[in-house]
């Protein structure tokens, strides 16, 4: 390594990681506005509301050039994050959680009620000092470890 040069690189790195994980946040704000703006104009529309949201993730697949089901999980993800998943979504922001490492977050706790996904969320961003330092394994059992704490019967029941 050049000295001083390399560095310079890794600073530039770290930079452009942090500004990917940031773009990444404010595209799943995007993604969950635009749902609820689609959901709004369908039920203008006289869409009936069992079938309102109906293509939302086929549209956000295209924008992401991803699949149509990736577009489905992707819409998925955009909403537990901005609904419930708060100090997991401003890590995203601050550019010191991937978006890889938020959705293995929200895998964790999908199975749980809104209310304590919130609650494990809180706590995983306490008891951790934020997850920033963290493998994604020991992400991940920390995350289980929480929901347990919470609803120790919903965890359960997610790994029959």
């Amino acid at each position: 390594m050049v000295p001083g040069v390399g560095a310079g690189l890794i600073d530039r790195i770290r930079a452009l990681e942090e500004l990917k994980t940031a773009a990444a946040a404010a595209q799943v704000r995007a993604t969950a506005q635009f749902a609820v703006v689609q959901r709004a104009a369908q039920a203008a529309a006289g869409v009936p509301a069992g079938q309102r949201g109906a293509g939302v993730g086929a549209q956000v697949a295209l924008a992401r050039r991803e699949s149509p089901a990736r577009g489905g999980r992707y819409l998925g993800l955009a909403h537990l994050l901005v609904a419930d998943l708060p100090h997991t979504l401003a890590a995203m922001s601050a550019g010191t959680l991937s978006e890889w490492r938020a959705t293995l977050i929200a895998r964790e706790t999908v199975c749980l009620e809104a209310g304590d996904r919130r609650a494990v969320d809180a706590a995983l961003s306490a008891d951790t000092g934020g997850v920033d330092g963290l493998g994604d394994a020991a992400l991940v059992a920390a995350a289980r470890r929480i929901s347990y704490r919470v609803d120790p019967a919903a965890v359960t029941a997610r790994a029959r």
